[in-house]
């Protein structure tokens, strides 16, 4: 049996359905979608948009290690799907409500939240994004 992994994608275009995302992570060759739940919103501007909880068993392959990587790592990663018209989804690590509750409650009681590690994780974070939008502008 294949490793399963739970993730979260909080803005997919309206355009953009179930079937297209089950294809769209078989095609790169990251994983089988073996669940997913779709939800609507309209953005500020009055267009749809979705976001989704995804169960992946993963592929045996580079990008499939990648994204697992990155999911326990970092907890987020920005997976291409649509390379032509620079379209991506911004993938996160799905935390169950239980343990959502946890945190919040941590921070409530106030203990401190940025650790050493977070916010080494928070800095890395910033400088890829940094990079990014470096590589895209010039």
């Amino acid at each position: 049996m294949r490793e399963t992994i739970d993730i979260y994608i909080p803005r997919i275009l309206g355009t953009v359905n179930e079937n297209d995302i089950t294809k769209s992570f078989h095609y790169l060759n990251v994983g089988n979608v073996i669940y997913i739940d779709m939800y609507r919103k309209i953005n500020e501007n009055g267009y749809p948009y979705y976001f989704a909880f995804i169960t992946l068993e993963l592929y045996n392959s580079s990008l499939a290690t990648l994204l697992k990587e990155r999911m326990y790592t970092r907890q987020i990663m920005h997976l291409v799907y649509d390379e032509e018209n620079n379209q991506y989804w911004e993938i996160k690590k799905h935390v169950p409500k239980e343990q959502r509750n946890i945190k919040l409650n941590i921070v409530n009681n106030i203990v401190p939240f940025y650790n050493n590690v977070e916010k080494e994780r928070l800095l890395n974070e910033y400088e890829e994004l940094e990079r990014e939008l470096f590589a895209t502008v010039c």
